[in-house]
């Protein structure tokens, strides 16, 4: 999908067929559920621009509960902060331990790399989605307020929501580097309203332990597959005591529930990527477990079914194309499918 690229799901029969086309452009990010007497009358509308480093999407849709499990976190596989302001409509969003609610001019910070699920009534937002990497050293502390809900009511509550608003509303006028900047801009303001969100409103660690749990994050990606990745040596490797440690990995798990959420991660993506090429021991002992028989057990329990399930579905499609694939598609209109390969590559 190209910079500036405006994808829309418009259609005013209400429905089952509205149902099917809003699921698969919400695939992305979420499952979601109507109630069956609803179905008839569902109705949903989206708008989505591609901003080079960002998704901004407005949309609409009837009252429906919207979850992001485990496993769908593990198959996308993304890493992306979303801010979702309410322009009408409430919902209850559950994240991160706790349920909150969210009136129209909140704005709701969501992890993406991490489970949710959110009830709502009929609504109308607006959505910015922006890889990770904007955020600098605000990214820890996003971490930590997966969930959390900026008030619309606050002063720089309203200063957030007017700029979500002239964002949706200049986006399509931007140039390439224009809409890049704009981007860059909006993940510096959020990073500065969830850092001066009041103490009792920030649970885990200070947002000053964000550079070092960053730097964790990505010392524990790298190695993932040793087996000697513990508490122990991340503590050796970075000169940080016991319970720093821990008291900084609190808001994610704890430091072995993390590891191990990432390496349960990756060896879905590795059995969903192989299809039946992929033997389930293999995969175990690949990203460190230390029998098949535990790596079947962690599997279950966390994404309620066994690893050979994930398998015999087959291979997942590609998220990089070939030379020739990246060609046929810059000649083509965009659609839908288009939309969910570019979230998957986003990044800053």
């Amino acid at each position: 999908m190209r910079p500036n690229s405006v994808l829309q799901l418009q259609d005013e029969r209400p429905g089952l067929h509205q149902a099917t086309a809003w699921r698969d452009a919400v695939a992305p990010f979420w499952s979601f559920a109507v109630r069956k007497e609803d179905l008839a009358e569902f109705r949903g509308r989206s708008q989505v621009q591609h901003l080079g480093n960002a998704i901004l999407c407005r949309a609409s849709a009837s009252g429906l509960q919207f979850t992001r499990d485990r496993a769908l976190v593990a198959r996308m596989g993304i890493d992306h902060v979303l801010a979702h302001v309410r322009l009408a409509g409430r919902s209850q969003v559950a994240a991160g331990g706790s349920e909150q609610a969210c009136d129209p001019g909140d704005i709701c910070l969501l992890d993406l790399s991490r489970p949710l699920s959110a009830r709502s009534t009929d609504y109308q937002a607006l959505t910015v989605v922006l890889p990770r990497g904007l955020f600098g050293a605000n990214q820890g502390v996003l971490d930590a307020l997966h969930g959390r809900i900026v008030r619309g009511a606050t002063p720089f509550g309203r200063m957030l929501n007017d700029h979500l608003r002239a964002l949706d509303a200049h986006a399509p006028g931007f140039s390439d580097r224009e809409a890049a900047a704009a981007a860059q801009a909006t993940a510096m303001l959020l990073g500065a309203a969830v850092s001066s969100l009041p103490a009792e409103e920030r649970p885990g660690r200070a947002p000053d332990g964000a550079p070092i749990l960053l730097a964790l994050r990505r010392f524990i990606e790298a190695e993932l597959a040793s087996p000697d990745l513990n508490a122990e040596a991340l503590g050796q490797s970075f000169g940080i005591s016991r319970s720093a440690l821990y008291r900084l990995f609190v808001p994610l798990g704890g430091v072995s529930g993390y590891i191990r959420q990432r390496r349960l991660a990756r060896a879905y993506q590795d059995l969903a990527s192989d299809g039946r090429g992929a033997r389930v021991s293999e995969v175990a002992y690949r990203w460190g477990f230390e029998s098949p028989a535990h790596f079947a057990q962690a599997f279950r329990a966390a994404f309620g079914h066994a690893p050979r399930d994930v398998r015999t579905r087959g291979p997942a499609r590609s998220v990089t194309p070939t030379p020739a694939e990246a060609a046929a598609a810059s000649d083509r209109a965009e659609n839908w499918p288009d939309f969910y390969d570019w979230v998957l590559r986003l990044a800053a």
